[in-house]
């Protein structure tokens, strides 16, 4: 696996230059990682037309993951991606930490460090028996003290 950092919009984006399209055809494909400060980062993906003098076709885009995304070469040399969203576990997070942390950005470094946080919290009010209602409530409140 090989970690892609840094391509976050179509100007500056992954670019194969032999891709296929149709059956017979080849064509160019870029990917990058789209980040909205709302909702999060998405995969986009978008393929030159060969009937067309390669324009660009529309791209294609992900749904969004809220935490945080990375994007990487998997095992056979292939662009693909990976997100963490709210629903993870801590297990989760932590894992995907491990894996991913090297080709986030700043804000999802920042924005994965703080969700470990809080879900370390979350988790740990769980365990001692608090019920989730609660717990949840009681993290948000811990989480707004640490900013201030």
């Amino acid at each position: 696996m090989s970690i892609l950092r840094g391509y976050d919009s179509e100007v500056n984006s992954y670019l194969v230059d032999d891709y296929p399209y149709g059956f017979s055809l080849r064509c160019k494909i870029r990917y990058w990682l789209e980040y909205s400060g709302k909702l999060g980062y998405r995969f986009c993906s978008q393929t030159s037309n060969p009937k067309k003098n390669d324009i660009w076709n529309k791209p294609k885009k992900s749904t969004y993951s809220n935490i945080s995304a990375c994007m990487f070469l998997d095992g056979d040399n292939y662009v693909t991606y990976t997100g963490l969203t709210n629903y993870s576990n801590l297990n989760e997070c932590l894992l995907w930490k491990e894996l991913y942390y090297e080709g986030l950005s700043d804000i999802g470094k920042q924005k994965l460090d703080e969700w470990i946080k809080t879900k370390t919290i979350y988790e740990e009010k769980i365990s001692n028996g608090v019920p989730w209602q609660i717990a949840g409530k009681e993290t948000i409140i811990e989480m707004a003290k640490g900013k201030e």
